[in-house]
């Protein structure tokens, strides 16, 4: 049994900093009190963030190196997270995701907890490829999904997410048998219309990758699968907060639509996040970091493919601008992901019973002071 513990200072609650003091034993919190009053410059304690998209960080990729990954991850304020993977043959893809989700049961419990995998396609449409490879999509037919899934269901495998494009002739087939396998549809890299991702939604789609990104743009009458995730709360959004990806007005509209609890703060980084080089490869392809974000150098002009900010520096960049306020970004960064994947019971809550997964950052810089990983305090000079 683990020594009782506390912290004390703003927390994080029901999307508002308040006066508390926080208790965790043997990994769990046992007990959120609020307080009149915080002392000065009392830190803000924060739950632990859930990323739901990032292909890599610190030179790890989750098929490379998968506890490397997590050990980065935690150290920069990213408690649980989706490993995701890029597209690729579906019989090749499920292998890697089966290798993958092996590998992440056997990691050390001093790293990020892998909540199941995410598959960034290969169902996607072409013409909204991004920074995707387009040579590795795949038409979305049950026999695709056959192919990708084996002799396994989307559990063994441990696929927790899939995007698709819905308005892809044989989505909904997917959609529909992805939902029922209780495997979180989100739909992107899309041209879909309104009515398209409605109709997704009707058949059990929860989610927009990437708000605005790799999707058709909103337009006063021709609506699109980025109005329907604006004006409907059938979904909930991913939103990449670097200010590169989408620009601060976005981000405050996409807010003014639906609120901290409708978008959810994704990473999309890559595995050269962190590591301070200008460029490196990815899956065969020069990428460049410049201008806050990482950009393909196998296109004229480069074309935007990922980020090189985590979650906890895309909140920092989005409080800086004066975007959105403290609360508003770790709720964003922290419980909306973790409801979106039905865990915050579990994640990205400070609450009684949840994992003691806690961050303690600095009230003004919001530069990260402890990371505690189930209640334990984790070592923060080295990324790996």
């Amino acid at each position: 049994m683990s020594a009782p513990q506390e912290r004390r200072g703003l927390l994080l609650l029901e999307g508002e900093l308040v006066p508390g003091c926080v208790r965790f034993a043997d990994g769990r919190i046992s007990a959120v009190e609020r307080l009149e009053e915080a002392p000065a410059r009392a830190p803000i304690v924060a739950p632990g963030l859930v990323d739901l998209h990032v292909h890599g960080y610190a030179g790890c990729e989750p098929q490379e190196d998968l506890a490397g990954l997590a050990r980065a991850l935690a150290r920069v304020g990213t408690t649980a997270f989706l490993p995701t993977l890029f597209p690729d043959d579906p019989a090749r893809l499920g292998r890697q995701a089966g290798e993958v989700w092996k590998r992440s049961r056997d990691l050390e419990a001093r790293g990020a907890r892998v909540l199941g995998l995410h598959l960034e396609g290969p169902f996607v449409n072409p013409e909204r490829a991004g920074g995707l490879p387009r040579d590795r999509l795949v038409a979305p037919s049950p026999a695709a999904l056959k192919a990708l899934l084996g002799p396994s269901s989307a559990a063994d495998l441990g696929i927790r997410q899939v995007t698709l494009a819905p308005e892809l002739a044989g989505s909904s087939d997917l959609v529909r048998e992805l939902a029922r396998s209780g495997v979180r549809v989100s739909l992107g890299h899309s041209q879909a219309t309104a009515l398209e991702a409605g109709r997704a939604a009707e058949l059990g789609a929860r989610g927009a990758t990437h708000l605005f990104n790799a999707m058709s743009g909103l337009h006063h009458r021709d609506e699109t699968l980025a109005s329907f995730a604006l004006s409907e709360d059938a979904l909930v959004a991913e939103l990449i907060g670097d200010l590169v990806h989408v620009g601060p007005a976005a981000v405050k509209l996409a807010l003014r639509a639906r609120g901290a609890r409708g978008i959810a703060l994704v990473s999309d980084a890559l595995k050269g996040a962190g590591t301070g080089a200008t460029s490196f490869e990815s899956h065969g392809r020069r990428c460049r970091i410049k201008d806050g974000a990482i950009w393909l150098e196998d296109s004229a002009p480069p074309r935007l493919t990922g980020a090189e900010a985590c979650q906890l520096e895309a909140v920092q960049r989005l409080v800086r601008a004066g975007v959105v306020d403290v609360a508003t970004a770790l709720t964003m960064a922290a419980e909306t992901p973790a409801r979106a994947l039905g865990l915050e019971r579990e994640h990205g809550r400070l609450a009684a019973g949840a994992r003691a997964d806690l961050l303690v950052l600095d009230p003004e810089s919001l530069a990260l002071a402890e990371v505690w990983l189930g209640g334990e305090l984790l070592p923060l000079q080295a990324r790996r």
